[in-house]
């Protein structure tokens, strides 16, 4: 009996720690900023930072924030654990104006800042950013 207890034992052992595995978040690195277009704040939306695989990144994650009514941001995790794992990132801009049923969307920036497969800004996340690394101006 004492060998099944041991078993057990062992596979419970391996479990709980496949589960702390599964759970644990890489190391984050602070990030906050702003999104203007045309030289005003984007007031209402989100951030998000998508792996970019095509520059080493390999992050399950993609970090998101909201903007602020002065176009600044501050991205989280899953979990709520502000920042993003180190890397490459294609940046996505999604704000519109007043979104209802039926109704087209009216963007604050242009179309191609909204999806990851057309955005043209990328940027590399790191643990000591210079001031406006994450502060982009933008067109629509």
């Amino acid at each position: 009996m004492s060998g099944f207890r041991t078993a057990a034992a062992l596979v419970v052992g391996v479990v709980a720690l496949a589960a702390g595995c599964a759970g644990e978040v890489e190391q984050l690195a602070p990030v906050s900023g702003a999104v203007t277009v045309n030289g005003q704040p984007v007031p209402s939306g989100n951030v998000t930072f998508y792996p970019d695989s095509s520059k080493g990144n390999a992050s399950q994650h993609q970090p998101t924030g909201r903007l602020d009514a002065t176009g600044k941001f501050e991205l989280f995790v899953p979990g709520g654990k502000k920042g993003a794992p180190a890397g490459w990132y294609k940046v996505v801009v999604y704000a519109v104006d007043d979104p209802q049923p039926g109704k087209p969307n009216k963007y604050f920036v242009n179309k191609q800042y909204t999806s990851p497969t057309s955005t043209p800004v990328s940027v590399e996340v790191v643990a000591n950013p210079d001031p406006g690394r994450y502060e982009w101006k933008l067109t629509k």
